[in-house]
C-alpha cells in the first residue's frame, strides 16, 4: 500500500507537549517546506500532572475523529488509551504508521491496549529485530520493519551544530543506565546482571568513572539524569561504556549509542547479533560480553586524548544529520507516501528486513 499524493499526517506523540521531543514535528516540518507532504499535525497524548486520565484520552480520542490528516504516525502510545474500540472507530480506516521505540520480551507483556494499536497498523517500526519482531507479529503486527534509534535533532541541537572536546574530563569513563536487578540473575530484564557487572567493574578499575542513572546502590551514582541533559553528561566523559537490557535481540542498539555519537565520545556498547547495518558507524566498538566489553573500555581509555578526540569527532560526524530524527522520520513516512524519498546513506539503506 501506498499513497501517491501528498497526504497530511497526523503525528500522535507519547508526550505531553512538544517540548519533550521537538525533533520529531521538526522533521515532518521540514518534508512540508520540501514540498514532500502536504501538512501535518500533532495530538500529544503522553499524561500530564493537571489532566485526569479519562479526560486526556477522550481529548486524544476526540482529536484523532476530527482530524482530516489523511495518515497517523503513532509514537510508542502502548497503555495511552484503554478505550481502543473507540480509538479504531476515530481512525476510522486510515492508514496507521505505528513507532515502537522499546525493546520487549521476557520481563515485559504485551498489553490489550498495545496489542490493539499492532493489529490497527499498516506498518510497525520496531527498534529491535527478532525475537522481537515475531512477538509484534503474534500480537497482530502485519508489515514489521527494522528501525534505529535516533538522536532528537533539536533537543540535541547544540550538540549537532559543534563538536566540542573541551569538556571531556581525562580518563573519565561514563555510563548512562538504570539498574533493575535486585537479585542476581533472577530479577530484572534480559541483560540487567550484564549491566551490573559492568558498571561494578568499571566503578572498581577506572579512576575516573560517572554513571548516571536511578536504581543503583547508595553512592554509585548521581542519579536519574533528564534526557534531555544527555549530551552534557557524555561531553563531561572522555568515553562512554554501555550494557544494553535484551542483548539477544537482533540489529538493536538503544537511543544512547546516537545520543553519544552526536555528542562526539567514543563508546563501547553491545554488539547484539545482526548488527552488519552499524558496520561503517564511526568510534562504537561492540562487545558480545562483559568482560570484552570492560578490557575493551580499558585499554580505549589508556590512549591519550587527543587519539580520544578523533575517535570522538569521527563519530559526531558520522551521525550527523543521518543518525537524526529527520532521517528516521522520512525513512517512516517514504514507506507508505511516494513523494517522500528515503535516506539514501547508511545506515537506512542498510537495514535488513525483519
Amino acid at each position: 500500500m501506498t499513497v501517491s499524493r501528498r497526504p497530511c499526517i497526523l503525528l500522535v506523540t507519547n508526550h505531553a507537549s512538544e517540548d519533550s521531543c521537538p525533533g520529531a514535528p521538526h522533521a515532518l516540518s521540514e518534508l512540508v517546506d520540501m514540498g514532500e507532504l502536504g501538512g501535518y499535525c500533532v495530538l500529544n497524548s503522553g499524561p500530564a500532572s493537571h489532566e485526569p486520565r479519562d479526560v486526556r484520552e477522550r481529548r486524544v480520542i476526540q482529536g484523532v475523529q476530527a482530524s482530516n490528516c489523511d495518515i497517523l504516525l503513532v509514537q510508542s502510545l502502548k497503555d495511552n488509551i484503554r478505550d481502543m474500540d473507540a480509538l479504531a472507530s476515530a481512525v476510522a480506516g486510515r492508514p496507521v504508521l505505528y513507532w515502537e521505540g522499546d525493546p520487549w520480551g521476557r520481563g515485559k507483556s504485551i498489553t490489550s491496549a498495545m496489542a490493539a494499536w499492532l493489529d490497527l497498523s499498516t506498518i510497525v517500526f520496531s527498534v529491535g529485530g527478532d525475537p522481537q519482531a515475531s512477538l509484534l507479529r503474534a500480537n497482530g503486527a502485519r508489515d514489521v520493519r527494522l528501525i534505529v534509534h535516533t538522536y532528537d535533532h533539536m533537543l540535541f541541537s547544540e550538540a549537532e551544530r559543534h563538536f566540542s572536546f573541551e569538556q571531556a574530563t581525562p580518563g573519565r569513563v561514563g555510563v548512562i543506565g538504570s539498574n533493575l536487578m535486585r537479585v542476581p540473575l533472577i530479577s530484572g530484564l534480559p541483560g540487567s546482571w550484564q549491566r551490573f557487572r559492568l558498571v561494578s567493574q568499571l566503578r572498581r578499575r577506572v579512576s575516573e568513572f560517572a554513571l548516571a542513572g536511578p536504581g543503583w546502590p547508595r553512592g554509585w551514582s548521581h542519579g536519574r539524569l533528564a534526557f534531555e541533559q544527555q549530551a552534557d553528561f557524555v561531553q563531561g566523559c572522555a568515553l562512554l561504556a554501555n550494557w544494553d537490557h535484551y542483548p539477544r535481540t537482533s540489529s538493536y542498539t538503544s537511543d544512547r549509542m546516537a545520543i553519544t555519537m552526536i555528542a562526539g565520545r567514543a563508546q563501547v556498547t553491545t554488539e547484539h547479533p545482526g548488527m552488519d547495518w552499524a558496520s561503517d558507524c564511526q568510534g562504537v566498538f561492540f562487545y558480545n560480553n562483559v568482560r570484552s566489553a570492560v578490557e575493551a573500555t580499558l585499554a580505549l581509555g589508556s590512549r591519550d586524548m587527543d587519539e580520544l578526540r578523533e575517535l570522538g569527532f569521527a563519530a559526531h560526524t558520522w551521525a550527523k544529520g543521518r543518525m537524526s530524527h529527520r532521517q528516521a522520520y522520512r525513512f517512516m513516512v517514504s514507506s507508505l507516501v511516494e513523494t517522500v524519498s528515503p535516506p539514501e546513506e547508511p545506515p537506512w539503506t542498510k537495514l535488513p528486513a525483519i
